[in-house]
Formats: C-alpha cells, structure tokens, sequence
C-alpha cells in the first residue's frame, strides 16, 4: 500500500516538475523512468523515457563489463566477489540490452564458470 503511494506522490513530483524535463535530467533514476512509462500515455514522452532507460542500461552494462575484466586476472576473495557481482548485473540486465551488449554479456556468462 505504501509503495503504491510513494509511486503516485514520486509520478506528482515528476509531472510538477516536469516530465521531459525529468526525463532529460542527468541524474534521474532507472526507477523513475519505469514509472514515467507506467504512467504516461503521451508518446513523445514514452520514446524520451525508453531512449534514457536505454541508455543508462546500457552505460551500466559497459561499467560491468569494465568491473569484470579488471578483476578478470586477479585472485582472492574480492576480485572474485567484484567477478560474482558484474556477472549477476550482466544477467539482470542481459534483457534489456541491444545486440552487442547481448553478445560481450554471452562471452562473459560462458566463460565465467
């Protein structure tokens, strides 16, 4: 019940202040971008929202993608907890990432083990 109200009183927020401004701010969330897509019908505003969702996706992949091979060659528990991690960022966000990002994701989940 209270995440429902933290999302309609977030949504207010967002609309007052603006959603193509929102959207365009540098530091918005992933969080609040899906809840500008849950709750907006305008298509201008839906494709400004996907394109930032997408981008960030994709900005946080490469930085796993950089994570993992940087503590590719090194052992010990941390380089191997920072390995574990990126690899399980990589899958949560294998579905939402374009073609290549697809493929560097596959080479690192196969040759993970």
């Amino acid at each position: 019940m209270s995440s429902i109200l933290d999302d309609q009183l977030r949504f207010m927020a967002l609309k007052q202040y603006g959603l193509i401004e929102s959207i365009k701010t540098p530091d918005i969330s992933e969080a609040d971008l899906a809840l500008i897509l849950k709750n907006t019908e305008n298509e201008n505003i839906e494709q400004l929202a996907t394109e930032q969702l997408q981008h960030l996706n994709s900005q946080a992949i490469q930085n796993n993608l950089n994570l993992y091979h940087k503590f590719y060659d090194l052992n010990g528990m941390a380089a191997y907890r920072a390995r574990t991690q990126s690899v399980n960022e990589l899958k949560n966000r294998y579905k939402n990432a374009n073609p290549d990002e697809k493929v560097k994701i596959l080479d690192i989940l196969y040759n993970a083990n």
